[in-house]
């Protein structure tokens, strides 16, 4: 390997590093809001009546911290 090489691995690790908590975060925030506006769909089916089209979700925490 030449020190060309080595400094991409170095520079790919440290982005991993940097941004996979970022990546986690949204990727539990888009699925927690997914289960959100599936449960209100689902609720508003039992119930006969439709769901509303948009409703307010409450902030989440980035590391799901309450």
């Amino acid at each position: 390997m030449s020190i060309h090489d080595l400094l991409i691995a170095l520079v790919v690790i440290t982005a991993l590093r940097v941004f996979t908590p970022d990546v986690r975060a949204l990727t539990r925030r888009l699925l927690s809001a997914g289960v959100r506006i599936g449960a209100t769909e689902l609720m508003g089916e039992a119930a006969g009546t439709s769901a509303p089209a948009a409703t307010a979700l409450p902030p989440v925490s980035p590391r799901g911290e309450k």
